[in-house]
């Protein structure tokens, strides 16, 4: 069980981390649009979505994300603690919610008759509602992380007390 453990812990980590990379290039994306043109702000650079580095900075957010969270639920549920259990449920239902969302038919669009309808598109979900995104996914991975990666604290033993007689 204990290699069970160590794999969870490992693949949360790298979820984390896969998750933080992507903000990261997504921020360094859209300040370069800002240096290159200063009357824009920081969300006008997100917005203008160039490819390949806003596709490949969402990407990343929601699998390392989804990684986590996963991942960190299971390594909770392997270590042990009732508190950290339940922590880590409530982040995974969180982020199945938002995975239930993203799987909806996208509304919207021009009306084409011979065009089959839209399918499913999390990552495109996930690029045009940003904010439901870091809510309702990269907070839960990150609190499933927390919860899978925070070290269990070792209870004391019962110390007897002073003998009395």
């Amino acid at each position: 069980m204990e290699w069970a453990r160590r794999l969870a812990w490992w693949a949360t980590a790298a979820g984390l981390v896969a998750a933080a990379i992507g903000v990261v290039v997504l921020f360094a994306y859209a300040l370069s649009e800002v240096l290159a043109d200063p009357s824009l702000s920081l969300i006008d650079g997100y917005w203008i979505g160039r490819l390949p580095w806003t596709a490949v900075g969402i990407d990343l957010v929601v699998i390392g994300s989804t990684v986590a969270v996963v991942f960190g639920t299971l390594t909770a549920w392997i270590a042990d603690g009732a508190l950290r259990r339940l922590v880590s449920l409530l982040a995974l239902a969180v982020a199945a919610f938002w995975w239930f969302i993203a799987t909806l038919p996208f509304a919207g669009g021009a009306y084409c008759p011979s065009c089959p309808p839209p399918g499913p598109d999390p990552l495109t979900y996930a690029y045009s509602l940003p904010d439901s995104t870091l809510l309702f996914l990269v907070l839960p991975a990150a609190i499933a992380g927390a919860a899978a990666l925070s070290e269990r604290r070792p209870r004391r033993a019962a110390s007897p007390g002073p003998a009395v007689g």
